[in-house]
């Protein structure tokens, strides 16, 4: 009998095994099966090359992007975020028609967080004004930094009526208060000037008792100092306890 068909012990029986090893390489691992040639040092360089580059690209996005929002933040957006310069703008320009007003002076934004701005200014009183008239034109600023303040943004003002300066806040309580306690303390005898406001800190001002600021200035010469700053000290800490209190002698 003739062994040299394709059967299994003829001549061409390796026939079948590789055509069975083909089919299971196909089924395994795809009908096109071929060697992965390997990359060259040149190949790896420049595949790494051009996967830094785009690594550094999408870093620089990201970063302008981050800015971009950053300084919008911090500059404000609509009614969304502050706008310090907006808010102080709007009071000065609600300040200035007051009967009695002769000049409002601003001055810089403060930033006392990420997102939070204090925004001050100087209100200057006409001397000719009378305490009755005094006491409305201060209720009057202090509405107008309630209405000016808003998201992240806190008015604040000074108001100059000549021998008194009074702290303006959005509280008209607290307002009141500074007002009533100046003229007080400018009755003490051998008092010239007293300064009634806060104290100014990195984190902002505050309406809290402790944290008001209370200045008092006597004349050059025949003042007893020392009673005056008692006298001083005791009305401040009745009214604001824990804020601090200086007094000085006018240069003569």
């Amino acid at each position: 009998m003739s062994t040299d068909g394709p059967g299994e012990h003829g001549r061409h029986r390796g026939w079948i095994a590789d055509e069975d090893e083909d089919d299971d390489l196909g089924r395994a691992f795809g009908p096109d099966t071929a060697s992965v040639p390997t990359r060259t040092t040149p190949q790896r360089v420049r595949s790494w090359s051009l996967l830094l580059a785009g690594v550094v690209v999408v870093a620089i996005v990201i970063v302008v992007v981050l800015g971009t929002i950053t300084g919008r933040v911090q500059d404000g957006i609509g009614g969304m975020f502050p706008r310090p310069q907006a808010a102080l703008d709007g009071f000065v320009a609600d300040a200035r028609p007051l009967e009695g007003v002769t000049a409002v002076r601003e001055a810089d934004p403060t930033k006392t967080s990420f997102t939070s701005y204090d925004v001050t200014a100087t209100v200057t009183a006409s001397e000719s004004l009378d305490a009755a008239r005094q006491t409305a034109l201060v209720e009057q600023l202090s509405a107008e930094a309630k209405d000016a303040s808003g998201t992240g943004v806190h008015v604040w003002a000074v108001a100059d009526l000549g021998t008194v300066d009074v702290g303006v806040s959005p509280s008209a309580a607290r307002t009141r208060q500074r007002l009533e306690l100046g003229r007080q303390l400018s009755g003490i005898a051998g008092v010239e000037q007293v300064r009634c406001v806060w104290t100014e800190r990195s984190a902002g001002r505050s309406d809290a008792p402790a944290d008001q600021s209370v200045s008092v200035e006597t004349a050059a010469t025949g003042v007893d100092v020392a009673a005056v700053q008692a006298q001083a000290t005791e009305a401040v800490q009745r009214v604001f306890p824990g804020a601090a209190v200086t007094v000085t002698t006018a240069r003569s």
